[in-house]
């Protein structure tokens, strides 16, 4: 991959001042998981996060947890303040979110949202999150990026 790719979630966080280090990693569509980018980059799973896109009627949300945790969606639904919630479908990702499975960063969603990390997101200073492309993560502060997302941090994933 080249590494002169600037993606719109780099735009996005270099017009807000916000740094970041740009890590690339290649993986094929098969062997894609948070876990296999977290295994690729030599990063500890609880500080890689994924993001995953929800919708409670015409809303959207967007959960952003450890790669090694699973969402609870009761929980998430209920610390969101709504009935209840479903996972975007794959397929549908690119329309509702503007980004497509692999790529889906909390940086430059489409449609206005809104965003929680996990309290795993506490345990860390530095945490990592898609750049927006298949093969681009960013590591990123996590004050930083919690306060430019206007993001919450709730408990949202299944108790292990």
């Amino acid at each position: 991959m080249k590494k002169e790719i600037k993606t719109n979630v780099m735009r996005l966080l270099d017009k807000s001042g916000i740094k970041y280090e740009t890590l690339y990693y290649d993986l094929g569509d098969e062997k894609f998981s948070g876990e296999a980018v977290s295994d690729y980059l030599g990063l500890e799973y609880d500080t890689c996060f994924k993001t995953l896109a929800l919708k409670h009627e015409h809303d959207l949300f967007i959960a952003v947890i450890p790669v090694d945790k699973n969402l609870d969606l009761k929980k998430c639904a209920k610390a969101f303040g709504v009935k209840n919630l479903e996972m975007v479908k794959v397929k549908d990702l690119l329309k509702e979110v503007g980004y497509e499975r692999g790529s889906v960063s909390p940086v430059g969603i489409k449609k206005k949202h809104r965003v929680a990390f996990d309290t795993g997101v506490l345990n860390h200073e530095k945490i990592e999150i898609s750049g927006g492309l298949m093969g681009i993560g960013l590591i990123v502060d996590r004050e930083e990026i919690i306060r430019y997302l206007k993001a919450e941090v709730l408990d949202i994933c299944e108790e292990k």
